[in-house]
């Protein structure tokens, strides 16, 4: 028996992440039936582009959508990372504000610039000041979604609603059949990679196991540029440990160049790059010709494709087995994945107020 398929060595994972996948159908069907019935009080007609407003997991559910729908979109979508919107968005720009806590201060000043440019904005979140206060006073459009969940475990709630309400404004094609292939593609991705299924028939813990001790780099392309990020993102936050990303055919002219002489870190790198059929046909080429360049350079270079039978259910696989993957490798580098310390201790003191020096003997600067 292989250690992940021990329970004392996915006991690591306290507070259930990883049993708490097993309820996404569920999560599906909610976000689904809550985006069909929320009300929306403006035209289609006036929108004539989109920005996306978030940070961390709640702004991932932007760039899926953006990497999925880019070449079926009626208009430009944007995901902003950021305090202050862009000098074009206007009344006609249709804001959707991101915040799984409510309290995300960079998503709360951008609803604040939202109001002011008088956008119409919708609201996904779980509460803060993102309801209660652009809610309550302003009027503003809120889908509230349940609580109590690490944001980077929300993305279901997050995501779904964004493509219901895409769909029902006309900005992207109807997407009933899509969704549920999506549905069916989530019951797949729990079976397939959950914990109840042992390693020598587990996709998602024959991954953690090659990836231990290695730095995963996660390279995508087109419709899985945002998995790859996600994929970054969860081995950050969960497993706690260095993980890098990036996209073709972006990187092909310029970090492709880095590996020619990659030192101790080639020993250390494990290359993933996420393909899917749809991609160009030369990107395909550029996918093959980058692993026959990198792969002398590095420990291994692993090829994997989403299972869906429409491209947003591919996605959601490959999300939700990147999940299950870097949890497993939580759990056996024996770290809790839950706890984000560093980000508690920056929002600390991003909250001290006054304009304090570094304290003697710290170096850098804020």
């Amino acid at each position: 028996m292989d250690e992940l398929d021990l329970p004392e060595v996915l006991a690591v994972d306290r507070a259930g992440l990883i049993d708490g996948i097993a309820s996404s159908v569920a999560v599906f069907d909610s976000a689904r039936a809550g985006a069909e019935a929320l009300e929306i009080p403006f035209a289609p007609d006036i929108i004539r582009n989109v920005l996306v407003c978030g940070m961390g997991g709640s702004a991932v559910a932007g760039d899926l959508v953006a990497g999925t729908y880019y070449e079926r979109t009626r208009a430009p979508l944007t995901v902003h990372r950021g305090y202050y919107l862009p000098g074009w968005a206007d009344d006609h720009t249709l804001t959707l504000l991101m915040s799984y806590s409510g309290e995300t201060e960079e998503t709360l000043t951008a609803a604040m610039q939202a109001l002011e440019r008088e956008s119409p904005a919708i609201a996904v979140t779980s509460g803060g000041k993102l309801d209660t206060w652009y809610h309550a006073k302003h009027g503003v459009p809120v889908l509230p979604i349940p609580g109590g969940l690490q944001p980077r475990m929300a993305l279901l709630h997050m995501l779904i609603p964004v493509v219901v309400i895409l769909s029902r404004l006309g900005l992207v094609p109807p997407q009933a059949q899509e969704l549920d292939a999506v549905r069916e593609a989530i019951a797949a991705a729990i079976d397939a990679y959950g914990p109840a299924r042992p390693s020598e028939a587990n996709p998602a813990k024959q991954l953690a196991m090659r990836l231990f001790d290695k730095v995963p780099v996660i390279y995508g392309a087109e419709v899985t540029a945002g998995v790859a990020f996600r994929w970054k993102c969860q081995f950050n936050e969960n497993a706690k440990q260095p993980a890098f990303w990036a996209t073709l055919p972006e990187m092909n002219h310029n970090e492709i160049v880095g590996w020619e002489q990659p030192g101790p870190f080639g020993d250390q790198a494990q290359i993933v790059m996420l393909r899917d059929p749809r991609q160009h046909r030369q990107v395909e080429r550029r996918l093959a010709l980058t692993r026959e360049i990198i792969s002398p350079k590095v420990t291994d270079v692993l090829t994997i494709e989403g299972e869906g039978e429409s491209p947003l259910a591919r996605v959601i696989d490959l999300v939700l087995l990147g999940d299950y993957v870097s949890l497993y490798a939580a759990c056996l580098r024996r770290v809790d994945p839950e706890p984000v310390d560093s980000i508690g201790i920056l929002k600390a003191g991003l909250a001290t107020t006054g304009n304090q020096r570094l304290r003697a003997g710290e170096s850098g600067s804020i």
